[in-house]
């Protein structure tokens, strides 16, 4: 991860970036979404 350097020049116009510190809901909203497409691909695979 970056390191949060605040002294850095950014362009005008440009908004500060986001930081997550810790786990983002999309991605847990992903790996479930995942989880159940592979439990619907096994268990209706043959």
């Amino acid at each position: 991860m970056a390191t949060s350097d605040t002294n850095k020049s950014r362009p005008a116009g440009v908004p500060e970036e986001n930081v997550y510190n810790s786990l983002h809901w999309s991605v847990i909203i992903a790996y479930l979404a995942a989880a159940g497409a592979l439990i619907l691909l096994l268990s209706f695979a043959g």
